[in-house]
């Protein structure tokens, strides 16, 4: 059985920023109104820079959520996500210098709002940490016996994985780094929840789903390097990896379940969808849940069963970017 990674757990309150000025930009719900009007300002002004310089508002804010899981230089991660949401060249050290201002201007906000961030963090992380060193291991391993049957690969799982704690602003919320040959780390990032916010979808459930995002992203790129024509599992190219996004939910699900941590009569896939944000389509939990259950009543392999998820998901336009933090 391959190795399960180690989670390197640790408060990030530079992350906790830039997930709370991520939420507030894009209009996303969040919990903490008072939070959220103090950032308003700020990310407005961010906004506006982006708009009249024409850069993708979404997918600036998207990347640099990405770029800054652990990176310490607010400027790079800026710069970086400035490039890829197709700001020229010419703008981009002129425009980057403008929102690391506003940037740092949101830090102060949070500062203010929760003067020890980071003792809070450590503390309201604690249930969730000992709960996955309880049954996150069990879970894994349930994970790659679905995948692989009894041989998966040695080098399925990451040897380790950077796991990230956030000041919680959205109910609950999380996302995944997989890592690059440029040396950055494999990491997870998750909301600080005290508790489970549905008690029938665990947050170490979500945990799990991310480390297997991670998994499979990593091992899909590897894939796409070096597979040849009829090679199977994973796809030759990377075109299977929204539907890997997709049916990785019953696959934890089903992997939780038996370890009793949901319910084993009705997985809780819509639900799970929605509550990991998976995506904005309405009908997606509903559309996963009907592809799981085929595969349940007449089993196929899951190469087969992922080109049929895969066009389902084309058909109802559940999308979802590969490795999008959100």
């Amino acid at each position: 059985m391959a190795s399960s990674p180690r989670i390197r757990w640790k408060p990030d309150t530079a992350l906790s920023t830039i997930h709370a000025a991520y939420s507030v930009a894009v209009g996303a719900a969040c919990t903490d109104e008072k939070l959220e009007q103090s950032l308003v300002p700020c990310v407005t002004q961010i906004n506006e820079r982006l708009l009249s310089s024409s850069i993708d508002m979404r997918g600036f804010w998207s990347r640099l959520v990405r770029e800054s899981i652990g990176c310490d230089e607010t400027r790079a991660a800026c710069e970086t996500a400035l490039v890829a949401s197709g700001c020229s060249a010419l703008q981009v050290d002129q425009t980057s210098r403008g929102i690391v201002r506003q940037l740092d201007e949101c830090r102060i906000v949070v500062h203010d709002r929760f003067p020890r961030l980071l003792d809070q963090l450590e503390l309201r992380s604690r249930p969730l940490r000992e709960r996955w060193d309880t049954v996150g291991r069990g879970v894994l391993n349930q994970v790659a016996k679905q995948i692989w049957g009894q041989s998966p690969p040695k080098n399925w799982w990451p040897a380790s994985v950077d796991g990230l704690f956030v000041q919680p602003l959205r109910g609950g919320d999380g996302g995944f780094e997989p890592g690059s040959d440029e040396g950055k780390n494999a990491a997870i990032w998750i909301e600080a929840m005290l508790t489970d916010v549905l008690p029938n979808v665990p947050e170490v459930v979500r945990v799990a789903w991310l480390v297997t995002r991670v998994a499979i992203e990593q091992h899909i790129a590897q894939k796409s390097l070096t597979s040849k024509p009829g090679d199977s599992t994973f796809g030759r190219p990377a075109s299977l990896t929204s539907a890997w996004a997709f049916a990785s939910v019953p696959l934890v699900l089903r992997s939780a379940a038996e370890l009793d941590l949901v319910s084993h009569s009705a997985l809780p896939i819509s639900a799970a969808t929605r509550l990991w944000r998976l995506s904005d389509a309405a009908i997606a939990g509903d559309v996963l849940t009907q592809w799981w259950e085929k595969l349940d009543r007449d089993p196929q392999p899951l190469p087969v069963a992922l080109k049929s998820l895969s066009q389902a998901i084309e058909e109802n336009k559940l999308i979802v970017p590969p490795a999008e933090p959100f």
